[in-house]
């Protein structure tokens, strides 16, 4: 599996594999945007062809890079066999804190079964999760995508490099950035190789043109190589005010890394109306 994974053809095939288009209408009403990890339309740092890259739905594409990794023999299900003659059968973990995960995935299955591979399904408790991760024992999971999805050239690019056990696509590469080589592996992979010394240059960058190019090449490596596969993104997220209660936007980016959600939008501004409040209590 490791060298199935570490092969791009195969990441490739699996993105092509996911019908974005059917789990935006029947999750989220068609209201999400379907696409690839990367950032949002309302970065400045944003190109439809970083969004749109392996992302359409092309089942016989999908196959055909598949059938060119040499996977060519299959069950009379039609599964595929890998070179040891053992089904290609994968477990996907996610966390067990939302629902929505368990119902995308059981889309993915069915259109994943297309390409001759088969997922289990399997939630866990989110520090289970994470433990047998960081520890090597999974070989799939599903998780939150950029932290920071409208980014500036100033913002650092660090979540597209290995720099954090956190990032669940490489957490060993991350865990020995963290403890400096004393675990974890370091990076192998000429790409990957490439995004951590773009990482460490855009730090040096004397220039915001600097930045901004070394963010374009980073976003690039990172949508053609897939390390992570994007679904959908911009969720729509109901939040719920008092009518009362103002100063509060009526339309934002809910997002955390920056602004902690509702931090950007100074909540230490917000006020109650002194109309309804004297009304209140006259009441």
């Amino acid at each position: 599996w490791r060298k199935i994974f570490r092969d791009v053809r195969f990441r490739r095939a699996i993105s092509l594999g996911i019908n974005r288009r059917e789990i935006n209408q029947v999750i989220y009403y068609g209201l999400a945007r379907e696409g690839n990890n990367t950032v949002l339309p309302e970065s400045p740092l944003y190109h439809p062809r970083f969004q749109k890259r392996w992302a359409s739905f092309d089942v016989k594409r999908a196959n055909a890079l598949l059938d060119d990794m040499g996977f060519t023999k299959k069950t009379p299900a039609g599964i595929r066999l890998m070179p040891n003659g053992k089904r290609m059968e994968l477990t996907v973990v996610f966390s067990t804190e939302e629902s929505e995960p368990s119902d995308i995935l059981e889309l993915v299955r069915d259109s994943w079964r297309d390409i001759g591979i088969k997922i289990f399904l399997k939630p866990m408790q989110r520090d289970v999760l994470r433990n047998r991760i960081f520890s090597g024992l999974v070989k799939m999971s599903m998780w939150f995508g950029l932290e920071n999805g409208i980014p500036s050239p100033d913002s650092s690019p660090r979540e597209l490099a290995p720099t954090s056990q956190q990032q669940l696509q490489w957490p060993k590469w991350g865990q020995y950035v963290d403890t400096r080589g004393r675990a974890g592996e370091a990076v192998d992979m000429p790409q990957a190789k490439r995004l951590s010394a773009l990482n460490k240059s855009w730090a040096e960058a004397p220039t915001r043109l600097e930045r901004k190019r070394i963010w374009t090449e980073m976003l690039d490596i990172y949508t053609k190589q897939l390390f992570s596969i994007g679904i959908i993104s911009s969720v729509p997220q109901v939040i719920v005010a008092k009518k009362n209660l103002l100063n509060v936007p009526k339309k934002a980016i809910y997002n955390w890394d920056p602004g902690a959600h509702f931090g950007v939008y100074r909540p230490d501004q917000f006020w109650l109306d002194p109309k309804a409040v004297k009304k209140r209590k006259m009441n």
